[in-house]
């Protein structure tokens, strides 16, 4: 029997939205106990999440979490929500309602001392990137204060020193792997991120999963934090976080 044009598209229109809705499955971790689910399906933000920033920039929006970045915010908003673990995956969806800037960032206990960021995870709206924090925090927070400054002066602070990059002490952020994308469409996106050891495997959408190896990440977890920047306005959705059993039996190279 040839069913009409309109239930063809209804079907049609279901089927790509259940696609678009499926949650990418792991690849290098089995999950294990989950620590965390939030659907944002209250009015308001509640505890455990710790919003920071300038005042109303992140608020419940039609089920999401939204982030806004103002123009004149040169750092951009951030809201995380404390956790413990040691080997995380992560799931959430997100959609630039305006494009900007967003990342994602796994906090722990840093090896030179103190909690800091450990793991970055960059959503650009034309690029996907891995990358970790290296350094004391001391001297992440020295280097905050003289951009800070640099930026009421109007100035811009030099690169780094050869000599300053040949100290381990001295913080800097450190590009892993990166590869296209593009997520500045006013879509939602789906994002997978599996961290065990040092060991990272990010999944986006259906591209072809991005890998890479830190030298920080092996590290007890304190925290997961969500940031806009660039005067972007950004939600977020859906957010899993699960404390993995143990290593799958597929390698990062064969998940590729």
């Amino acid at each position: 029997m040839r069913l009409p044009r309109f239930v063809l598209v209804v079907c049609c229109l279901f089927g790509a939205g259940l696609l678009a809705a499926e949650e990418l499955p792991p690849r290098i971790t089995e999950p294990g106990k989950i620590l965390l689910e939030e659907s944002f399906s209250g009015t308001a933000i509640v505890r455990p999440w710790e919003p920071g920033g300038k005042a109303g920039a992140f608020s419940i929006v039609d089920g999401a979490l939204q982030g806004v970045c103002s123009p004149d915010d040169h750092h951009g908003p951030a809201i995380g929500v404390p956790l413990a673990g040691r080997n995380l995956t992560i799931s959430f969806r997100f959609k630039y309602a305006k494009p900007g800037y967003f990342l994602f960032l796994l906090d722990g206990e840093s090896q030179f001392g103190g909690a800091a960021h450990l793991l970055r995870v960059s959503l650009a709206p034309t690029q996907l990137a891995i990358q970790q924090d290296r350094g004391e925090p001391a001297s992440h927070i020295a280097q905050g204060k003289e951009k800070r400054e640099a930026d009421k002066a109007g100035c811009v602070l030099p690169a780094p020193t050869k000599e300053q990059l040949a100290d381990p002490k001295f913080y800097r952020v450190e590009k892993l792997a990166a590869q296209s994308a593009k997520t500045g469409d006013g879509q939602w996106h789906q994002v997978l991120i599996e961290q065990n050891g040092n060991d990272v495997l990010v999944q986006l959408d259906a591209l072809p999963p991005l890998a890479a190896k830190g030298t920080v990440l092996d590290a007890p977890k304190s925290r997961i934090v969500f940031l806009v920047g660039l005067a972007g306005t950004v939600l977020v959705d859906d957010v899993k976080v699960w404390e993995n059993s143990h290593l799958a039996k597929v390698a990062p190279a064969a998940a590729k």
